[in-house]
């Protein structure tokens, strides 16, 4: 099964020059692959309170072609890459207009018992065994990044805020999007454009916890991790620029 919606993108998932770029990209993803699994009656909207288990989302990776304007819709898709999964989902995810293709992603999930901690299978949601598509997403598979902050520059510190909590009651996975573009300033972010954003989610941050945000330069992209005050990883992320002027899509 392929999930698909039509969207008309809003001005208030814009950035900078006025277009949606990764922030906005990243909103549509979550929407998407979320919808996927709402759709077939097995979405964190309904699992906690049914079966006592929850989605994780461990790690996203966007690619980027252009940003988009506002005067057509989108069409946003979704669909499961690994079919009759053991542990790990692959949910593929895509943005387009008309037929051109603006951005792609892959997401990896798990599922998770709430009260005891440990990984589930999807036998245990009764998750449907004829629905997956099975088509391969066209991305690099996700990176594997150096666990340590060491060598890294500090860009600043951020407070875990109650807007920054979901349903679980820590932070949501797209409130750490904003965290690493904020490691970049408006200098240095004119007249580039993000092409590839992945990011990995190790530890969940609470309500008052301090995440300090780090960076550093790799020969083709930028390495952040965001760091607990008692040294713990939280986050990792790599982010890729290119320069480009801003346009139209």
């Amino acid at each position: 099964m392929i999930y698909r919606k039509e969207y008309f993108p809003q001005f208030r998932e814009s950035d900078h020059t006025g277009l949606v770029g990764a922030g906005g990209y990243f909103e549509y993803f979550q929407d998407a692959v979320t919808a996927y699994m709402h759709t077939l009656g097995k979405g964190n909207d309904t699992l906690p309170e049914d079966y006592g288990i929850c989605w994780v989302f461990t790690k996203y990776k966007l690619h980027i072609e252009k940003r988009t304007g506002y005067d057509s819709p989108l069409e946003l898709a979704s669909w499961v890459e690994n079919p009759r999964p053991s542990v790990r989902f692959h949910q593929a995810f895509t943005v387009s207009r008309g037929q051109e293709l603006l951005a792609k992603g892959r997401m990896e999930s798990c599922l998770c018992d709430l009260n005891v901690g440990k990984i589930c299978t999807p036998q245990d949601i009764d998750y449907p065994t004829d629905t997956d598509e099975g088509t391969a997403l066209e991305l690099p598979p996700f990176q594997r990044f150096p666990k340590t902050a060491e060598g890294m520059e500090l860009c600043y510190t951020h407070t875990v805020r109650y807007t920054d909590l979901d349903k679980s009651r820590h932070m949501n996975n797209q409130k750490y999007i904003p965290l690493f573009l904020n490691a970049f300033d408006l200098d240095f972010q004119t007249g580039k454009q993000i092409t590839d954003f992945e990011i990995h989610y190790l530890r969940q941050c609470f309500e008052k916890e301090r995440i300090s945000i780090w960076r550093a330069k790799r020969e083709h992209d930028f390495l952040l991790t965001g760091v607990k005050e008692d040294g713990t990883l939280a986050v990792q992320a790599s982010i890729t620029f290119r320069e480009e002027a801003c346009s139209h899509a």
